[in-house]
């Protein structure tokens, strides 16, 4: 008596949520070689170790694939901490985003993030999925500083969760390198200043 066996499982061709993790995986590191431009679908098949018509089934563009590996890449923020000053919650916060920004995650660095601003779909997956969150974590550990006494009452304004995200972008940019742990303090100083 034989047994019929598929194709697929002869060839060990992954299936299901093993095939779509390939797949991102494949997917960021030929945007991180390649760049958006130089991305194909056949390349990140040949990446993952599958064939064309099995990612043109479940994503029709190379947009396609790439919005869902970013979505599935994007770290979650580290929660603030009741435990914790404001100052250690924001360096908690802010030292995750510099390892985002940086390329140190799943997630693309920021060469990477700066070809795909262009495209307003991938604009809106940054600001929607990664800078969003982060900025009303770092408002409501700012409140809660205020509501506490950390800092005096007015201190914060609407652009101070702002300002963190905003350095460390910058740093990375200029420099091509994250903020050293220093520089991230002297950050978290200028969000919120020594002895508030």
């Amino acid at each position: 008596m034989t047994t019929a066996v598929s194709r697929d499982s002869v060839r060990g061709r992954r299936r299901g949520q093993a095939l779509e993790h390939a797949v991102y995986a494949a997917t960021l590191a030929e945007l991180t070689e390649l760049g958006y431009g130089g991305l194909s679908m056949e390349g990140i098949a040949a990446r993952a170790g599958t064939g064309k018509a099995a990612l043109y089934r479940r994503w029709p563009t190379k947009r396609a694939v790439v919005l869902a590996a970013l979505s599935h890449a994007m770290p979650p923020p580290p929660q603030p901490r009741a435990n914790r000053s404001a100052r250690q919650n924001l360096m908690a916060i802010f030292d995750a985003h510099r390892g985002v920004l940086a390329g140190q995650t799943g997630f693309p660095g920021v060469e990477v993030i700066v070809q795909l601003l262009h495209d307003p779909q991938f604009r809106t997956i940054f600001a929607n999925d990664l800078i969003a969150p982060r900025l009303q974590l770092i408002e409501s550990v700012l409140r809660a500083a205020e509501r506490d006494g950390e800092v005096a009452a007015g201190t914060i304004s609407a652009l101070s969760a702002r300002i963190g995200p905003a350095l460390i972008l910058q740093h990375i940019l200029l420099t091509g390198a994250r903020p050293t742990r220093r520089e991230l303090t002297a950050i978290v100083d200028a969000v919120l200043p020594p002895g508030a």
